[in-house]
């Protein structure tokens, strides 16, 4: 993808740890996404799309959350709780890569997997693989 279209990209970032959001915004904001509207869980995540007057392009979602982790929301969202995201590309945070996650990507159409913490270069290349297959 062209470099200047980064800082046109509306993105939401699901997390529970505010030093994780913190540094994916450091990261995000590295790489020119400085659009980005923060969730603590999916719950959380989930209300404030309601609310969401802009387009999403993209939503890097934690797995792991209290309240409501990321397969539940990603699962809410796809299944239509607010029908305009319902097809917006998912990357989910992780720990590890497993055979599990793999599995859980297939079922939740999922677009794509980072280990935690994400470096900027691998990002970016994660955000353009998912956007230009989209």
């Amino acid at each position: 993808m062209n470099d200047d279209v980064y800082d046109r990209l509306n993105v939401m970032v699901v997390e529970d740890e505010e030093f994780s959001r913190f540094f994916l915004a450091k990261v995000l904001s590295s790489i020119g996404i400085e659009n980005v509207t923060f969730a603590e869980n999916g719950s959380d995540a989930l209300a404030k799309l309601e609310n969401l007057d802009t387009g999403l392009d993209l939503i890097i979602c934690d797995i792991e959350m209290p309240e409501m982790g990321g397969y539940e929301f990603v699962r809410r969202l796809r299944y239509g709780a607010i029908p305009a995201f319902k097809d917006v590309p998912i990357v989910m945070l992780t720990g590890k890569d497993t055979e599990k996650n793999v599995r859980s990507a297939k079922i939740h159409k999922i677009s794509g997997f980072m280990v935690k913490p994400p470096e900027a270069e691998p990002l970016k290349k994660m955000i353009d693989q998912v956007l230009d297959g989209k």
